[in-house]
């Protein structure tokens, strides 16, 4: 199982990359927009991986943040969301975004990402309401504070014990507090 790869960029389209590692072997790695933006051709990166392997295909899935990782991972999870749709979640919202949408089960969210109607977009906020579940409990800023978070890569259950814990009224000054507590 591959679960990163290292190399220069040689080729870049809207949401394909071509990585040519040290030891001379490219590799075709699937990528969101987010992830995109952030690349130059000629430009050493190391992407976290995803391999997705078929009956007929193996592909690899790459990503610079881990939390979109486990987005697109969650993803996969949900009854009838394959790669592509994922991929497209990953393209369309950022992390925050989807947990905010996920939090506050705002299907209008979810139904402007291509490929996904209204019947998709309740599937993956009912299968994914285990995430929703642990952040109802909490005020708007809090879950503000839980994004920023989680963007940082920590991790949500230690996240939520914390921020339960924390004093602080406004976002910023909980991120502060809850940072102080996590490291």
């Amino acid at each position: 199982m591959v679960v990163a790869i290292e190399g220069i960029i040689t080729q870049k389209e809207p949401t394909f990359i071509v990585i040519k590692c040290t030891n001379g072997v490219s590799y075709g790695v699937f990528i969101s927009l987010f992830c995109s933006t952030k690349l130059q051709i000629n430009e050493k990166y190391e992407f976290l991986i995803t391999q997705i392997i078929k009956e007929d295909s193996n592909k690899f899935y790459g990503f610079l943040d881990k939390n979109e990782q486990k987005m697109f991972e969650m993803l996969l999870k949900v009854n009838g969301i394959g790669a592509t749709t994922a991929m497209a979640v990953c393209s369309s919202l950022d992390v925050n975004s989807f947990y905010q949408a996920l939090n506050l089960g705002d299907e209008s969210s979810l139904k402007k990402v291509p490929g996904i109607g209204a019947k998709t977009a309740k599937r993956i906020i009912v299968e994914l309401s285990d995430h929703k579940k642990s952040l109802d409990n909490i005020s708007n800023e809090k879950n503000e504070a839980l994004a920023a978070l989680l963007s940082l890569g920590f991790k949500q259950d230690k996240i939520l014990n914390i921020l339960h814990n924390c004093t602080a009224l406004n976002t910023s000054d909980l991120v502060k507090e809850a940072l102080k507590k996590l490291v």
